[in-house]
């Protein structure tokens, strides 16, 4: 029979560890999302006046295709 092996205080603390850069990441992937919105809710507000796809991909270094990708998106 095996016996009970000593508490191991580095496991609790790798795993707080994972724990806070998690929602860290959590965070960020949260943050980025909002800045795609402020993106497309950009992009958008400059077609509707009548910059062209080529020019918004050239302000924002994205190819045309993306920027009509973020346009159209909802």
């Amino acid at each position: 029979m095996a016996g009970r092996s000593k508490p191991r205080p580095e496991i609790a603390t790798s795993l707080a560890a994972v724990s806070e850069a998690l929602e860290a990441v959590r965070d960020a992937e949260a943050e980025l999302e909002r800045a795609r919105r402020r993106l497309r809710t950009a992009l958008r507000g400059a077609h509707r006046i009548g910059a062209s796809y080529s020019v918004l991909g050239r302000l924002t270094g994205l190819s045309r295709q993306r920027v009509a990708q973020l346009i159209g998106r909802r």
